[in-house]
């Protein structure tokens, strides 16, 4: 026990002046919004940050799931909270660069309602095809394409992995009928089938599949390899360049915080992220951790709306 009251100490004396006002301004537990029901990613990343938090701190945060309208409804929910610092949130590429171009009436402006933390890091999806499918590289799947009609599945129509699939499409010249679904069940079930081809997928949905034998790894859409598949060679490794597709996770807060306990909450949560068994639970999720402060964020939040926008309005998705 006193070891353990030892180590704490420790932390919270390593901790960030920062960190220690955040601490001493928050006389009420933090809240976290997640804008996406129990279980997913977002809200596994969002429970494991709010528990080291809670260890760092010495307050516990309270995770709120506000689910609906593709992440919109909780987005907007931390958008009109009080500019206290009690409340935050949590999402990923597509409230802050994708939705803005999809949708006419977004309850939030991403950039005059909402002021990122910290990015989390970054996820890359696999590019998978059923085992009855006669590729085994992206060359060859390449070469398949145009030859004979195949398709893709999403979760969704204007969804990441949707885009991440158009722009395989745009880089490799290749047409890949899409056919989006409800979900990513749905959409991985079809494909696990054999009543589609391939997906594009979120890698921690797809893994066990690929781990199984049910479906056959073609790429990482990332800049690198996953440590979670090492041997799943990248789309640019296999000549398709420049390709570089990732989801990349959140934290933010609303617009207009005091400058002091803005400031707090950027030191506190990077600090949570660089702690190395976070880190270490977070990898294990296919996740590259990359705590990147705010203006850093900025700068990805605005060459990724750029992107998906031009593609977007290329594939008339917008207004939807």
């Amino acid at each position: 026990m006193k070891r353990a009251f030892a180590i704490i100490a420790s932390l919270l004396a390593a901790c960030t002046v920062p960190m220690a006002t955040w601490a001493q301004s928050a006389s009420q537990q933090l809240r976290i919004i997640v804008p996406y029901p129990p279980g997913g990613t977002t809200d596994m990343i969002a429970r494991l940050t709010a528990h080291k938090l809670g260890e760092l701190t010495g307050q516990q945060s309270i995770v709120e799931n506000r689910p609906g309208a593709g992440g919109n409804i909780g987005t907007q929910g931390v958008a009109r909270a009080a500019r206290d610092g009690l409340t935050v949130g949590i999402s990923a590429v597509n409230t802050f660069s994708i939705n803005p171009h999809l949708v006419k009436d977004l309850p939030y402006d991403p950039v005059k309602d909402l002021e990122p933390i910290c990015l989390v890091g970054f996820m890359p999806n696999i590019i998978v095809v059923n085992p009855s499918v006669p590729a085994r590289s992206l060359g060859e799947l390449i070469a398949l394409a145009r030859k004979q009609p195949l398709s893709f599945s999403s979760p969704g129509s204007g969804t990441s992995v949707h885009l991440a699939g158009e722009l395989l499409n745009e880089g490799a010249g290749i047409s890949l009928q899409h056919v989006p679904y409800k979900g990513d069940a749905p959409a991985l079930q079809d494909v696990l089938g054999g009543r589609i081809e391939v997906m594009v997928a979120n890698l921690p949905g797809a893994i066990e599949h690929v781990r199984a034998g049910k479906l056959r790894p073609i790429a990482i859409t990332g800049a690198r390899r996953s440590p979670l598949l090492p041997d799943v060679p990248t789309v640019q490794e296999q000549g398709v360049t420049p390709f570089d597709v990732s989801a990349w996770f959140l934290f933010f807060a609303p617009a207009g915080i005091p400058a002091d306990r803005m400031g707090a909450l950027v030191g506190t949560f990077r600090e949570a992220l660089q702690q190395p068994d976070l880190r270490e639970k977070l990898a294990r999720a296919g996740i590259d951790v990359q705590p990147l402060p705010p203006q850093e964020v900025k700068g990805l939040m605005a060459a990724d709306s750029k992107r998906y926008g031009a593609l977007i309005r290329k594939l008339n998705l917008a207004w939807q």
